[in-house]
């Protein structure tokens, strides 16, 4: 019997087949683009190709119809085993189509005619993978809820300035989401979301990205100098500070996915060494690494990390879609218990899968620690799960801790906030009277 993480519904199991397949062929070429720096851009061009990416889009756009949370996370982890940089790449495109999903279907029931419009418009194109898309939140110190690039209003649209960085598969998606700040009327900010075209004037993505490892990921910085943006392409989300029940939903949606990477290069490490352990003797015992008391020892281990990582990561991604598929609207206080717990799971899964590998790379010897062993290569990529956000290892226990003790998790965060704004409000406030002066 094999115990691991099955899809739940018949699009979700067509999806994690099609990503098994491609897995096979991804591993044949992991280690290259790991080696060279490349982007995965064969493994894009493949997944285009076989309708993958379109597979949380509706049936009726083209797409394979996957709106849950559960399969889409074993689909990425699946990918994982193959490739870990390009598991986390198809996840920024993937999610964002299960977004764009949820927001037409909001969209629709609600009566809002102009916005259902606009995300069908984008729907048809990616259900039948004619687009690839790219999320870019992260800034350095800094936070997506809070970003420092700006949009600043002008004739027809707006002006975007800043400097993104971790900007996963950014040189081949065709076109961007970058979260950011913009002004409202009384100068305090707003968070925004805008989409921008590859290839946009003023947009430049710097081919900088040179890590440890997911070293085919592209992940690159993003650079935006007085890049013009119409409005239609700018959505105004909330003011600054913590997301609303929903926005918490959408960030939820975007990284959960995430946390199957993590599984499966686990995975990977995990069945690597067990063929290693059964095959290779130590010549002096002529046996095998397998028959040794040590070794069972250190895969007893794996496994009890593996039941773990699985039963955790499988249990949450079951529970966002019990969430989304509620009527009512969440209460802020249940989603936070809800992000509580995908905290809680994201340090268990990341924690076990760093564990997994490092004790194949333990059995494996001197043998593992060579760049020729895929295990190096497992052993690097592994290790960008837990700052993957939200939440760093070093952030996490703080908001689980606080939410189970009945505190406001985002006390330091309004503060923050609030301190900002008035800054903003009061520097408008001073060019007004100057303009007036003048």
């Amino acid at each position: 019997m094999n115990f691991e993480l099955k899809a739940v519904t018949e699009p979700g199991e067509r999806l994690v087949a099609l990503a098994e397949e491609h897995a096979a062929d991804f591993a044949t070429r992991a280690d290259q683009h790991d080696r060279e720096n490349t982007f995965v851009t064969e493994n894009f061009d493949a997944m285009k190709e076989s309708g993958f990416f379109g597979g949380c889009a509706p049936e009726q756009f083209g797409g394979m119809g996957v709106d849950s949370v559960h399969d889409l996370t074993i689909a990425i982890s699946r990918i994982a085993r193959g490739c870990g940089s390009t598991a986390i790449s198809a996840n920024m495109h993937m999610v964002t189509v299960m977004i764009l999903t949820r927001q037409w279907r909001q969209a629709t029931a609600s009566g809002d005619a102009m916005r259902a419009a606009g995300t069908q418009m984008a729907l048809t194109m990616l259900g039948k993978s004619q687009i690839v898309m790219s999320v870019v939140g992260t800034e350095r110190g800094g936070l997506t809820v809070v970003p420092s690039t700006e949009a600043t209003p002008t004739d027809g649209g707006y002006l975007i300035n800043g400097l993104k960085a971790f900007g996963t598969n950014s040189e081949y998606a065709s076109s961007i989401i970058v979260m950011l700040k913009t002004p409202s009327d009384d100068g305090s900010y707003q968070l925004a979301m805008a989409t921008v075209p590859q290839g946009a004037k003023g947009m430049e993505v710097k081919n900088n990205w040179d890590a440890l490892g997911m070293r085919g990921s592209g992940s690159h910085e993003i650079e935006f100098t007085d890049c013009f943006v119409p409005t239609p392409m700018v959505n105004v989300l909330a003011p600054l500070g913590p997301p609303p029940p929903d926005g918490w939903l959408s960030i939820a949606l975007g990284n959960a996915p995430l946390i199957g990477a993590s599984l499966g290069i686990a995975e990977a490490a995990r069945d690597y060494i067990i063929e290693l352990a059964r095959t290779r003797k130590q010549k002096i015992y002529d046996k095998t690494l397998a028959e040794r008391p040590v070794t069972q020892m250190q895969v007893a281990e794996i496994e009890v990390g593996l039941t773990a990582a699985r039963s955790s990561l499988s249990r949450i991604a079951l529970a966002f879609d019990e969430f989304l598929a509620r009527e009512d609207a969440p209460e802020e206080e249940e989603t936070d218990e809800l992000i509580k717990e995908w905290q809680a799971t994201k340090l268990v899964v990341n924690r076990a899968a760093v564990d997994i590998v490092d004790r194949a790379l333990t059995i494996s010897g001197g043998s593992g620690y060579m760049s020729s062993s895929p295990l190096s290569r497992l052993y690097r990529d592994v290790r960008a799960g837990p700052f993957m956000q939200p939440y760093s290892p070093n952030e996490a226990p703080e908001f689980i801790g606080r939410v189970a003790l009945g505190l406001d998790p985002y006390a330091d965060l309004r503060e923050a906030v609030e301190r900002i704004q008035e800054e903003a409000r009061a520097a408008k406030s001073k060019a007004d009277g100057q303009k007036s002066d003048g």
